[in-house]
């Protein structure tokens, strides 16, 4: 039986890990610049490009199993992404786990939107976020005491069920690389504390669901979140929410953000074509490019 000491003991030395892989697997873009918003009373950060758009915006939900994740550690791959995109893009930090259960990031979250959306107002809006990052955007859009929302949301390998309760879990846990099982139930399970790890905030592949934005998901098959995917666009067609095909290949996400063996929509390319653009370009990818999951959904 793990000790809270033992769980803050754990997350510091993980932080330092992760902060330091973060910092080294990519190079900030010189052709972006940080800020941080002085007149918020969160830690939020605005990345710009030289070249920025005026009619959109970006705001990154970084993951790190809701005990991790920090502006060093993400500062040079939000930096790639903003320069990719040619938007603004907004990075904040949420509380984390073992000092902060449920629902205290969730409510960071929805603080750190509402700020940032008094910010840019009248533009367009994108959402991206990653493994728990990506569950917390996700959250936010099924809470139904939330009203905004972006235009686009990009989720690479999303965290979208703390239960434990798929077994295709138990047939990946040998094949991930990065997670362990037994660990990351045991994380959703602490951090979820009374309010149970099927909550639909917390999990939105329980979630009722009614609508939702243009969404770009990218998850490895051969990951453990791989399944989380696949349950929550089960959970869009009950919900009779149109949405496309599913493509899977087998690549770990590599240095640059994006899979180390293939070409797929970058998010780039799903922020700016049209639906009728990205359904060619799938096309062409069909014979050109060895695709992660991705799912097209329509608004």
């Amino acid at each position: 039986q793990q000790t809270f000491q033992d769980r803050i003991d754990f997350a510091r030395t993980a932080r330092i890990g992760y902060d330091y892989t973060g910092s080294r697997l990519n190079k900030f873009n010189d052709n972006v610049h940080l800020e941080k918003i002085a007149t918020s009373e969160m830690d939020i950060y605005k990345f710009t490009p030289n070249n920025s758009q005026e009619d959109t915006f970006g705001i990154y939900f970084h993951g790190g199993g809701y005990y991790n994740g920090s502006i060093t550690a993400y500062k040079n791959i939000v930096s790639q992404f903003t320069y990719e995109l040619q938007i603004p893009m907004y990075y904040f930090e949420y509380s984390l786990t073992p000092e902060f259960l449920f629902p205290a990031a969730h409510e960071d979250a929805k603080k750190a939107v509402e700020i940032i959306s008094k910010l840019e107002t009248s533009k367009q809006t994108i959402w991206m976020g990653d493994s728990a990052g990506g569950g917390l955007a996700t959250g936010i859009l099924v809470d139904k005491t939330f009203d905004l929302s972006p235009d686009k949301l990009i989720l690479m390998s999303p965290w979208l069920d703390l239960s434990d309760e798929n077994k295709d879990r138990k047939y990946l846990k040998n094949k991930d690389i990065l997670l362990a099982i037994d660990g990351v139930k045991n994380i959703g399970e602490y951090y979820a504390g009374e309010y149970g790890v099927t909550n639909p905030i917390l999990s939105p592949v329980f979630a009722e669901i009614e609508t939702f934005p243009n969404t770009l998901i990218q998850v490895c098959s051969d990951e453990l979140l791989y399944n989380d995917a696949i349950e929550f666009c089960k959970k869009l067609e009950k919900n009779n929410i149109p949405y496309d095909e599913i493509y899977v290949g087998k690549p770990w996400c590599g240095k640059e953000g994006f899979y180390v063996d293939d070409k797929a929509i970058r998010p780039s390319e799903f922020v700016s074509l049209s639906y009728e653009e990205i359904k060619s370009l799938q096309n062409q990818i069909g014979v050109s490019r060895n695709i992660s999951i991705i799912l097209v959904q329509r608004g």
